[in-house]
């Protein structure tokens, strides 16, 4: 086999890493080509389109928020924004480590207020380590909020992510975007669950603070959806990833409704894939 084709062999392998999973998909790959440098190095490419794709999160200096890299703040190769700590900076893809840290312009007022509202959102609704970005588009009147939430829990062999994305349109009231899962069990067999679900929503133009409650109320009815198809989720995994009620509320008693596995259903509009 040429090296090219171990690349992309080897990319393809990387590319599909379940959550929490990538370093240790890496080290397979390199036991596999006996650290063929040629074939290591070639996975660069890989590591940026999974890395991105995956909402991955760095830390920027003197910013104790966690920061996403993704498709909708790239500005460059390599190069990402965020403009509520009011920087940019460059990411090496394969150790995320993080260089060349700049001014950039800061949120505006009304972008400031959404950034408000995902943060306290977030917090209530997501588990650490889990993320949120408020990125301006190219359109004065478009916006991008993307959420990550992630759960890992190796130690009872399985890890699970939540990406969430949506172009807000400030002037049309609009919300477009996705929610996608991915959770892998790997206990006494190998089970992972891919769902996608579209999402079009609308908010009030003239009240800003709607936008997040809109998006919390279509969040809120997938993954009802979701705990409806497919109850026979292991109590802990999927229900991690995103909590149904604030940390102030009352919990729910999962253990009532957990069932047998049924992972190939389509949920809700969304698709749904079993590996």
């Amino acid at each position: 086999m040429s090296t090219q084709a171990k690349i992309k062999a080897a990319s393809e392998f990387l590319s599909d890493a379940p959550p929490g999973e990538v370093k240790d998909v890496y080290e397979d790959i390199k036991a596999i080509v006996e650290d063929d440098d040629d074939v290591v190095t070639g996975l660069g490419n890989a590591f940026q389109v999974y890395n991105t794709a995956q909402f991955t999160t760095v830390r920027v200096p003197s910013s104790s928020k966690a920061v996403i890299i993704s498709k909708y703040n790239c500005i460059g190769p390599g190069k990402f924004f965020d403009s509520e700590i009011g920087k940019s900076f460059s990411v090496d893809y394969m150790s995320l480590q993080v260089s060349d840290v700049e001014d950039h312009e800061s949120l505006s007022d009304n972008f400031s207020s959404i950034a408000k509202d995902m943060s306290a959102y977030v917090s209530e609704h997501y588990p650490d380590p889990s993320a949120y970005g408020v990125y301006p588009q190219s359109s004065t009147d478009d916006v991008a909020l993307v959420i990550v939430g992630n759960k890992y829990s190796p130690s009872n062999f399985w890890n699970g992510r939540w990406r969430s994305s949506y172009k807000v349109n400030l002037s049309s009231g609009l919300i477009e975007g996705t929610i996608e899962i991915d959770v892998h069990y790997y206990e006494d067999g190998n089970v992972r669950l891919t769902t996608l679900k579209d999402i079009k929503t609308d908010f009030t133009i003239s009240n800003i603070g709607s936008i997040v409650k809109s998006i919390a109320s279509a969040e809120r009815s997938y993954q009802e959806q979701v705990n409806r198809e497919f109850g026979g989720l292991s109590d802990g995994a999927f229900k991690a990833l995103r909590r149904q009620l604030p940390v102030t509320r009352s919990k729910i008693e999962w253990g009532k409704s957990i069932g047998t596995y049924r992972l190939g259903q389509d949920i809700g509009g969304g698709r749904a894939n079993t590996k």
